[in-house]
């Protein structure tokens, strides 16, 4: 089999509308069939699947533009929320529309608004919710306040009250990218507001989500809710025809084959000179480096800085250790080298892409970053995957040398493995989920209390259609007696199930090698930098000194100042002074871990903090590989080497993702494995 299979991708055009338009701009398809959804009162879920680069997110955007309509739309990631607020003032050119009064919350922006008017943090939420058309966001924040986590007494019913009232329609914009956990938290949030206006059909509020072709999970969930759901996407030809704009321009993909005794970043430092060449060759060209480790970005961008350094070719970094300044610079420099952070929705205008991924679902969003601009001359993307993967899109590609995008789309969904869906995962913990937000209506009361009480009773009834069985007994009830059991055995997996993404135990203040102040995870650090431990008030100084908000970077684990990241990642083990046996595949609470490995020159005070964390976990005596194929895990989700006082070795996993794996580990449990939350 050669080494290289080379594919030329055609181009992808996208049906107009046969005569609906707004301004100059003649709307395609997908986008007027958006609109008429909107009108339609038997519609409250849009799925809205059309290609990368075919306007998906202008159709969401229309019902507010064009009719007023009120939108709070919810990004992946806060460098997405920027990038889309930018695009609305570039929508309200090409339309001629004006442009409702619009704005940004998040962490830091409303830290900003904090600071210069003197307000609380929930006052300056509730004026960004109460005063704004357009609201772009999280869905982490809107989670906490719909599930009553954000402020304090009634303080945290009325802003969930108020968010729900302001706003007509709630957008989840690169909703695939999400897991189990939050396709779960979302759909008790729809619960939440569709029982809140079953009886206000005029103001009863619908949900789109872009780029979200359902699971099986949530569209099983949206069934039992009773919502009444459409699906819509564009229709592609890859010939220019009358009726058809072009969304995607040709390019040519070569896949190629990467592991662990062959590297991502091996493959890339023995390219570079195809890559100086590219230039050379179409010296206006753009790229961008696309990979799923950041310490693998930052690797990657100190070794391309200093070999195209004296061609005159500028190299950027953009991954979660990025400061929103470089962040910013990345998009201006020649070559950008990014992880997730920026290749969730982001608009590139680039010519040149290499890629790695281990999912369908990372291939198709990276590969989706390419084409999308007419500017230049040559397209051209090299996708790095694992050898089985490559092999069977070869044995499907035989004799193919050009194919259509949604071809190559499907074939690339049939060659990733399928991955663990976690459909237990819903009733185990998503009851759980549903309970917190009834007991804490229960607590919180309300000015009108008889109203809130049928409420509570309408919302229970709504979670009991999702979760419960008609054959057994009620759903809710028992969820209510395990969420109290858990509050006062195990508050920390509350906490997990009250985060949108869950909680960050690990996480360490962490001054970097440019000297900006952020947060990151500490087996992370451990495994791929060098670092000396800094004491609390030194850390909280320079915190002052660069003016940040103290509050991000209270009650950290650790304070770090890293001085390197090293040229290759070490294996971490850990250990837990007890006998695990007879204590597998059921979630429980423990406390004394530390690291064996790496040898880190700080690493008995690194030991000192971590014993004392009681940590939700799940372990298996399954090997990591092994309980990766059995369970079909994704290659990245994130389990760790432990070692017990018999010095066996087994499997663990924190936090949210523990929550998942139990659903499933429980099923392989010994006779006498029982829950222990110690």
């Amino acid at each position: 089999m050669a080494d290289t299979l080379h594919l030329h991708i055609l181009p992808v055009y996208s049906e107009l509308h046969a005569s609906q338009a707004q301004g100059a701009i003649r709307l395609l398809k997908h986008q007027a069939e958006t609109l008429a959804a909107f009108g339609d009162p038997n519609i409250d879920v849009i799925f809205n699947t059309a290609m990368t680069g075919d306007g998906k997110s202008l159709a969401a955007y229309l019902p507010s533009l064009r009719d007023g309509l009120h939108v709070v739309a919810m990004y992946p990631t806060n460098e997405l929320v920027r990038d889309q607020y930018q695009a609305l003032k570039l929508y309200q050119q090409r339309l001629q529309l004006r442009l409702p009064r619009h704005d940004t919350m998040y962490s830091d922006r409303i830290t900003r608004l904090v600071r210069e008017h003197g307000l609380t943090r929930v006052d300056e939420i509730r004026k960004l919710v109460m005063n704004n058309g357009i609201l772009l966001t999280n869905p982490d924040l809107i989670h906490l306040i719909m599930g009553y986590h954000y402020g304090w007494g009634y303080v945290k019913q009325e802003l969930a009250v108020d968010t729900a009232m302001n706003f007509d329609y709630f957008l989840f914009d690169e909703f695939h990218v999400f897991g189990v956990p939050q396709v779960v938290a979302v759909t008790n949030m729809l619960g939440y507001l569709a029982t809140s206006y079953a009886n206000k059909p005029a103001q009863r509020k619908k949900f789109v989500f872009l780029s979200a072709t359902p699971t099986p999970l949530l569209t099983a969930l949206l069934q039992r809710s009773d919502l009444r759901c459409c699906q819509i996407t564009g229709n592609y030809r890859s010939t220019a025809a009358d009726g058809y704009r072009c969304i995607l321009q040709p390019c040519e993909l070569e896949l190629h084959e990467v592991s662990q005794e062959a590297p991502t970043e091996q493959w890339i430092e023995a390219h570079a000179e195809e890559i100086l060449t590219f230039f050379k060759q179409y010296p206006t060209s753009r790229a961008a480096i696309l990979v799923s480790s950041v310490a693998t970005a930052r690797r990657l961008v100190k070794r391309l800085t200093a070999f195209f350094a004296p061609h005159g070719i500028t190299v950027g970094e953009n991954t979660g250790l990025t400061s929103t300044e470089e962040k910013k610079e990345s998009f201006k420099r020649h070559i950008l080298v990014g992880t997730s952070t920026v290749d969730v929705g982001i608009d590139f205008h680039i010519n040149y892409l290499v890629f790695e991924a281990f999912e369908s679902g990372t291939f198709l969003q990276r590969f989706g970053r390419l084409g999308r601009h007419d500017e230049f001359p040559a397209y051209r993307a090299y996708a790095l995957i694992p050898r089985f993967v490559r092999e069977r899109l070869s044995m499907q590609l035989v004799g193919k040398e050009e194919i259509e995008r949604e071809q190559l789309n499907t074939l690339v969904r049939e060659a990733f493995p399928t991955e663990q869906q976690f459909m237990r995962y819903s009733k185990h913990w998503g009851s759980v989920q549903a309970a917190q937000l009834l007991v804490e209506l229960q607590q919180v009361g309300s000015k009108g209390q008889d109203e809130n009480s049928a409420f509570t009773a309408a919302l229970t009834e709504h979670y009991e259609r999702l979760y419960g069985d008609k054959t057994k007994k009620p759903a809710m009830p028992t969820a209510i007696k395990k969420y109290w059991a858990l509050k006062n055995k195990a508050p920390q997996v509350l906490r997990e199930l009250e985060s949108f993404r869950g909680q960050s135990p690990l996480s360490c203040g962490v001054w970097d090698t440019d000297g900006h102040l952020q947060i990151y995870d500490l087996f992370f650090l451990l495994t791929n930098a060098e670092f000396e431990v800094l004491d609390r008030a030194d850390f909280m100084r320079e915190v002052q000194r660069q003016g940040l908000e103290e509050r991000d970077f209270v009650e950290q684990l650790l304070y770090l100042k890293i001085h390197d990241y090293i040229p290759e990642r070490l294996k971490l083990a850990l250990h837990l002074q007890q006998n695990l046996t007879g204590r597998l595949h059921t979630l429980q609470i423990c406390s004394g871990f530390y690291v064996e490995e790496p040898r880190h020159t700080w690493l008995d005070q690194v030991n000192r903090a971590l014993k004392r964390l009681k940590l939700p976990c799940v372990i298996s005596d399954m090997p990591r590989q092994e309980l990766r194929g059995r369970l079909q895990l994704n290659m990245l989700f994130p389990v760790y080497r432990l070692r017990d006082d018999t010095g066996y070795e087994y499997s663990i996993a924190f936090g949210q993702e523990a929550l998942l794996l139990e659903t499933e580990l429980k099923y392989y449990k010994n006779k006498d494995d029982k829950a222990i939350m110690a």
